[in-house]
């Protein structure tokens, strides 16, 4: 759940403990250069891992959850990138255009539900079913319809298996569109919240400017 930011902050800082660590080890301890080296390149790991762990204790912290919590989180968020990257693989190999535009958009759900839960992995709660159904189903069933269709033989017990499955896919696209809709519900209350408080304040600074005309 640590985005590329943290990735940079994190190589930067540990980079910068190799000169030190080398003149520190050649200088106050009277160590060769390749010894003092090899130090650096242990307080390099170690210096990664530690401030790693720290900006995961700090997200932890701001967003309420507890160590196993996260883990959790983080978890389902690696299994539904995997998922999303084998739907992405396989919905681009189907040849109908409708059945094209359909995957195409759930792909763009689901990348956007993985990326808001991402940000805020509290909004995990939110849209629990989403990890643990609608996105890995998505992609087991992308993969049998693109299997179908990249069939030679056509004949109906085939037609009707494609049918069925866009159907479900269809059930599949609206069910994400409300887990995402879902995770959007308690921003949308908290902007509705504050345009109200806006306008309220608005309202009285009018009437006190009026009062004072």
């Amino acid at each position: 759940m640590l985005h590329a930011g943290h990735s940079i902050l994190r190589v930067l800082f540990a980079f910068i403990t190799i000169p030190v660590t080398i003149a520190i080890s050649m200088f106050a301890f009277a160590q060769g250069f390749f010894i003092s080296l090899a130090i650096s390149a242990v307080v390099f790991i170690v210096s990664y891992f530690i401030v790693q762990a720290y900006q995961r204790f700090n997200k932890r912290k701001k967003f309420g959850l507890s160590k196993s919590e996260y883990n959790h989180i983080e978890a389902q968020l690696l299994e539904a990138n995997e998922s999303l990257r084998q739907f992405n693989r396989l919905y681009s190999s189907v040849r109908s255009i409708s059945g094209f535009k359909q995957l195409y958009e759930m792909s763009r759900l689901a990348k956007r539900i993985i990326s808001i839960v991402k940000s805020n992995p509290a909004k995990f709660y939110n849209a629990e079913i989403f990890f643990y159904s609608h996105l890995p189903s998505a992609a087991e069933l992308t993969e049998k319809y693109s299997y179908l269709s990249k069939q030679p033989i056509k004949d109906t017990e085939v037609h009707i298996a494609l049918q069925r499955t866009r159907d479900t896919l269809a059930d599949l696209l609206e069910s994400m569109e409300k887990d995402l809709r879902q995770l959007l519900a308690a921003d949308i209350e908290d902007l509705k919240v504050e345009l109200d408080f806006v306008k309220k304040t608005a309202r009285r600074s009018d009437r006190k400017v009026e009062e004072e005309i």
